[in-house]
């Protein structure tokens, strides 16, 4: 990654949270696009606007259905993918072991910015 603001995919299926994550992340200095499904997310992919990091929320509509992961692993290889939602135990249909980070989702958004930080951090320029 460059030494520019990291550009952001936020994808979640509540318009609340993609839209509190859009607010925060902004105010910290990212660029953010946001998806509302895999379908837009791919979308957004194709464009060559290719994000940094893709913050993810399992549960989004059709991430399972396109095996969205694994697709994008294949054909994005540098977007980092951060997992974040509540039961990581509950992602039966859903093979998050390529993610490059899980983190909670909660009130406090610490975290969140925490491993973001840290990401870019461990990412090759």
């Amino acid at each position: 990654m460059s030494e520019t603001a990291t550009h952001i995919l936020i994808a979640d299926r509540n318009r609340h949270v993609r839209d509190l994550l859009r607010r925060e992340l902004a105010m910290e200095g990212h660029r953010v696009s946001v998806a509302r499904d895999a379908r837009e997310i791919l979308a957004l992919l194709a464009t060559g606007e290719t994000p940094d990091i893709l913050i993810l929320d399992p549960e989004t509509p059709y991430v399972a259905e396109f095996k969205l992961i694994e697709e994008i692993h294949r054909l994005y290889p540098a977007v980092l993918i951060l997992i974040h939602a509540f039961q990581p135990e509950n992602f039966h249909d859903l093979d998050i072991s390529n993610a490059a980070a899980y983190v909670e989702k909660a009130e406090d958004l610490k975290r969140l910015k925490t491993t973001i930080v840290a990401l870019r951090q461990q990412s090759p320029p």
